[in-house]
């Protein structure tokens, strides 16, 4: 397998506990969601009309955005990423206003240390040979693969047949710069 030259990480399910926060924001106590529940929140699957589940989120700004908190693992894995000597960038789609695009700068700018973010859609537009995408939803695979590009899908409830975080975090240290070229 060839090393990677570019890792774009996403963001909401990723390295953002998006999901968690969701729950709560529509008065949910995500403590007592199963597998089950979990499976149908992720990918924006609330059981809320849209309109009134993007107004409401709309409704709370960019610093909503801003104060998501981190995965448990996010460090681990923006690390590992960076340790194969790739070229990191976070590449997320925004919700449908700005106010979700200008959070997610300033998350990323905090929270990572950076400012290598692309935010916008379609995804499989920055996959070429040698370009990893880590993401939460198996669907970019055959968009983002046939363009030359390697998903690396999480498993998450919602995702059940990605990858767990440690082998992904494995899959990124066999590439650590004094590893492999």
């Amino acid at each position: 397998m060839m090393k990677p030259s570019v890792i774009c990480l996403d963001l909401d399910g990723v390295l953002v506990d998006l999901h968690r926060a969701l729950v709560c924001l529509f008065g949910e106590d995500p403590d007592r969601y199963t597998d089950e529940d979990w499976s149908k929140v992720g990918e924006w699957g609330l059981s809320i009309p849209k309109g009134d589940f993007w107004g409401r989120v709309r409704s709370q700004g960019a610093q909503w955005w801003v104060n998501l908190p981190k995965l448990p693992w996010a460090d681990a894995l923006w690390q590992a990423a960076l340790d194969t000597g790739a070229e990191c960038v976070v590449l997320t789609t925004p919700a449908p206003f700005p106010e979700c695009a200008a959070g997610k700068y300033q998350w990323v700018s905090e929270q990572l240390h950076t400012n290598h973010i692309l935010i916008g859609k379609p995804k499989e537009i920055c996959a070429q040979p040698g370009t990893w995408l880590i993401d939460d939803r198996a669907g970019y695979g055959p968009r983002w693969e046939a363009r030359g590009g390697r998903l690396l899908s999480l498993q998450r409830p919602w995702n059940p047949s990605g990858m767990p975080i440690d082998a992904i975090l494995g899959e990124l240290r066999k590439y650590a710069s004094a590893g492999q070229s």
